[in-house]
């Protein structure tokens, strides 16, 4: 399975890339201190996660703050190696398949829930162009396109 990481932080200036190894965390918790310390002392940093074109999720750590998550799909991120580090629970196979988490993750910076909702539901663009629209709105397009 193949997935693509960035990692991006900033202090009220720019977006700035990290470099981040998404191996061996085995909780959420984890993922965010990693996360802070790569963000050398930005109070605010963003991982992207993208896994091929099935899914993708946004992590975001703020000074002081509990870790906040979205994912465009609930199941495949629940199924994936990835759900426990992202403190994503399983949907059963029942159950509709829809994002999960917090869709207001980057409303301060320009990403509407609702449109992030739109990218992330069957209608919207795959994942990749999804992601790339994230990013234009909130001002890191270009170090997206650099890092990956």
């Amino acid at each position: 399975m193949s997935y693509f990481a960035a990692l991006v932080s900033h202090d009220n200036g720019p977006w700035q890339p990290r470099e981040i190894d998404l191996d061996g965390h085995g909780d959420i918790d984890v993922l965010v201190e990693t996360m802070r310390r790569a963000s050398k002392g930005d109070p605010t940093s963003l991982l992207v996660l993208e896994h091929e074109d099935e899914w993708f999720a946004l992590v975001r750590a703020d000074d002081a703050d509990d870790p906040r998550v979205f994912v465009s799909s609930g199941r495949a991120a629940g199924a994936s190696a990835y759900a426990e580090t992202l403190g994503v629970v399983e949907v059963a196979e029942e159950e509709d398949d829809e994002p999960a988490g917090d869709a207001e993750i980057l409303a301060d910076h320009g990403v509407p829930p609702d449109l992030l909702l739109e990218l992330a539901g069957d209608d919207g663009p795959d994942v990749e162009a999804a992601v790339s629209e994230v990013a234009a709105k909130a001002g890191f397009a270009e170090i997206l396109d650099e890092l990956r």
